[in-house]
């Protein structure tokens, strides 16, 4: 009898078990799908009184200077999808309208120079000055011969919003498509006087950075975050 007992005893336990164990996996697939369901996090908003996304393509207002630079260790470019590394380029000083260069927390106007992505080093809203990267790039010219492009004689322009992860090199391909359907000027105007500067050679990217920040001191001054930022380095 006891051993009867102890078996149905038994029996009782591991059904309870079971329904104990049926009844968790149900509430972990029940909240398993309560998260797969659950609204995707929306894009932040922007700030009460921020310009209206102005319109594109639109060409940069003036080129202020270009300096030629080289790096002895590569450095990634992240304003582009494919990521790649460069040693060369050069680091534009543009005059541009505001409306292009307020901040936003959304994918903002693309800024190209020829056939690369420009990395914006400040803001520049403030002061209407923009100090900006391009890694070298090569096009092929009219005579067939492939060389590095040269920003100075090069279109530069704001190219659709977009987020720069996105931006690879047949987006940049249809953006000067739709740029030279606009009527955009092949080369960009140029600030009276002006004239290529001499080549600068930096050990790294670091390097270059307070470079960058020595000549947002002058353009901008009031960008004392930016400044304090790339001069913080090592």
């Amino acid at each position: 009898m006891q051993t009867t007992s102890f078996m149905r005893t038994t029996s009782n336990f591991r059904g309870l078990s079971a329904a104990f164990m049926a009844l968790t996996a149900c509430i972990v697939s029940s909240s398993t799908f309560a998260q797969e369901v659950t609204a995707p996090t929306k894009a932040p908003t922007q700030q009460v009184g921020m310009p209206a996304m102005p319109v594109t393509p639109a060409a940069a207002a003036e080129l202020i200077e270009v300096i030629p630079f080289e790096l002895a260790q590569p450095f990634t470019h992240s304003m582009r999808r494919e990521r790649p590394e460069y040693t060369r380029g050069h680091v534009l000083v543009l005059r541009a309208p505001e409306a292009y260069l307020v901040p936003r927390q959304v994918a903002e106007p693309v800024l190209l120079v020829g056939g690369q992505t420009a990395e914006r080093i400040n803001a520049g809203y403030a002061s209407g000055f923009l100090i900006v990267v391009v890694p070298e790039w090569r096009e092929r010219g009219a005579d067939g011969v492939e060389r590095a492009g040269d920003p100075s004689t090069a279109r530069i322009w704001f190219a659709s919003p977009e987020l720069p992860e996105r931006v690879d090199a047949a987006w940049i391909d249809a953006a000067a498509a739709s740029a030279s359907k606009a009527g955009l000027a092949a080369a960009a105007p140029r600030v009276a006087g002006f004239a290529p500067a001499k080549a600068e050679r930096f050990e790294n990217r670091d390097a270059l950075g307070r470079f960058l920040a020595d000549i947002i001191a002058k353009r901008s001054p009031s960008e004392t975050d930016v400044i304090d930022t790339l001069r913080a380095t090592n």
